[in-house]
């Protein structure tokens, strides 16, 4: 039988593997869930589209924004403001319907500012979202 030969090259690169893919979940995975929940705004704000206009939607997306991505700093005098987590303005969300087939498309492009750990470096996420909803009426 042969003896335990210890730490490999290969059990050295897949160490290193592990340690890098929680590096990159412990920095970049809670960018990356937040984009999963903005897209989960704009589906239902895209199937809010069958019932009314593009104010209400809009008004729709930034309310739920600052629901959920709200957050109180302290600002040079002292006092809480609250501010979004995520970099977006009115002009970042884009809202298109078509008429024939008749379809809604809604894009928002906004972008996140990551802290890099270990370094002390920040890095700028930037996500361009988009969703669709068939507006056509459903014939029972």
């Amino acid at each position: 039988m042969r003896p335990h030969r210890g730490l490999t090259w290969v059990s050295f690169l897949l160490l290193a593997m592990v340690a890098g893919a929680f590096y990159w979940l412990f920095t970049f995975g809670e960018a990356y869930w937040d984009d999963f929940e903005v897209k989960g705004i704009l589906h239902q704000a895209a199937a809010r589209c069958y019932n009314t206009d593009e104010e209400h939607v809009r008004a729709f997306v930034f309310g739920q924004l600052h629901n959920v991505f709200d957050m109180e700093v302290e600002d040079r005098t002292g006092r809480l403001v609250k501010v979004l987590k995520i970099d977006v303005a009115e002009d970042d969300l884009r809202i298109e319907r078509n008429q024939v087939p008749a379809y809604v498309h809604i894009w928002l492009t906004y972008s996140r500012v990551v802290k890099l750990p270990l370094v002390g470096q920040t890095r700028t996420l930037t996500f361009n979202d988009h969703a669709e909803q068939d507006l056509t009426p459903v014939k029972w």
